[in-house]
């Protein structure tokens, strides 16, 4: 789907709204909505006109990306008072702009220049169009799901004890990166086996043992789309508690992922790992939500968690992510991705291997 065709179904906000314009601010949104690729600029809607607001350091790149929009560049000028005079121009008196989305400042600065105009906070208009992943995002993200796998791949060949979490770290960052990644989609989380108990660990200088346990959090960048993955790899013999939490987390997982389907909601996927997780007796241990949307941006819409009023449906693209953490001891997460198709889900890293296995070197 090209930006023409956002820009059409993004149309009926106006209506709804009452809206004259719209402002966005929101990186993720600008490129969704107008193809551009970088950062830093913005985008003022009309229901016939479209500008797109930038900079010296990024016109010929706005140039070489854009149609349909006319650009402008701000020499010096705030964007507030760019957005004021478009707003004279064509007698905007109800202007929207992203709630929850732009900065306070930029809020503020809208509102003291652009007085002949009301300002109305209206929220996921864009993030509404963005659930639904079409055929060329879809196609993005398996694209990236592969570069992960053979990062993954990469690294499971040579991670032995010795290694420091942050050695870890850096080989699957540059291994992901020769595969064809952008960047990390978020900071990598390498934690061994105590630091494993932190379910956002922050990656450090921690060696790595034999007989321990490594969680690993990682996704990356292609062509502006993100993944989303946790493997937990064993370094030597797997004591009978990490193999019976390892083995409950699993189980959890599959049945979550063989919940997930269209007409589903959200929260049932959530319930059915907790559920299995709380029957074992580890509920106390399993507290962050299930799992969440994945697409421009690591963590959007929908949210897998027990109060989530949203209804899967094809198209969207999730993670199913459950995890025992054992405070001073371990923790355990796997995560996978999964595509909503009209029959069921389709897991994306499916062929990243999950199976309780121990690396001997």
């Amino acid at each position: 789907m090209n930006s023409a065709s956002r820009l059409k179904n993004f149309g009926p906000v106006f209506d709804k709204k009452n809206l004259d314009a719209f402002f966005i601010g929101c990186e993720p949104n600008v490129s969704y909505l107008s193809g551009y690729t970088g950062t830093e600029s913005f985008v003022l809607i009309l229901r016939d006109k479209r500008y797109f607001l930038t900079d010296f350091r990024y016109v010929e790149q706005a140039q070489r990306e854009l149609k349909g929009f006319t650009i402008l560049l701000r020499d010096k000028k705030p964007y507030s008072v760019m957005v004021k005079e478009l707003c004279e121009k064509h007698g905007v008196r109800r202007l929207g702009v992203e709630a929850g989305r732009i900065s306070f400042a930029l809020y503020r600065a809208l509102s003291r220049a652009c007085s002949g105009a009301v300002l109305v906070p209206v929220s996921d208009a864009v993030e509404a169009l963005r659930i639904r992943k079409d055929r060329g995002e879809i196609a993005k993200i398996k694209q990236c799901v592969e570069i992960m796998r053979l990062g993954v791949e990469s690294l499971t060949a040579s991670l032995a004890p010795g290694m420091k979490e942050r050695e870890i770290l850096a080989k699957l960052e540059y291994d992901t990166k020769m595969f064809g990644s952008q960047k990390p989609s978020f900071d990598i989380i390498i934690a061994a086996d105590p630091n494993s108990s932190m379910p956002h660990a922050v990656t450090g200088e921690t060696v790595v043992k034999d007989n321990d346990l490594i969680l690993v959090d990682m996704g990356c960048v292609y062509q502006g789309y993100s993944t989303d993955l946790t493997r937990c790899f064993f370094t030597g013999k797997i004591p009978p508690l990490k193999r019976k939490i390892y083995d409950t987390v699993l189980q959890a997982q599959e049945l979550g992922l063989r919940k997930a389907g269209p007409g589903v909601k959200a929260s049932e996927v959530d319930l059915a790992c907790r559920n299995y997780i709380d029957k074992k007796g580890f509920g106390k241990f399993f507290g962050h939500s299930t799992g969440h949307g994945v697409g421009l941006e690591i963590h959007e819409a929908p949210s897998i968690s027990t109060r989530s009023p949203e209804i899967l449906e094809p198209g969207m693209v999730i993670t199913v992510e459950p995890g025992i953490y054992l405070p001073g001891q371990f923790g355990v997460r796997i995560e996978d991705m999964a595509l909503i198709t009209d029959r069921g889900a389709e897991v994306l890293t499916a062929r990243i291997p999950k199976k309780l296995q121990s690396i001997n070197r």
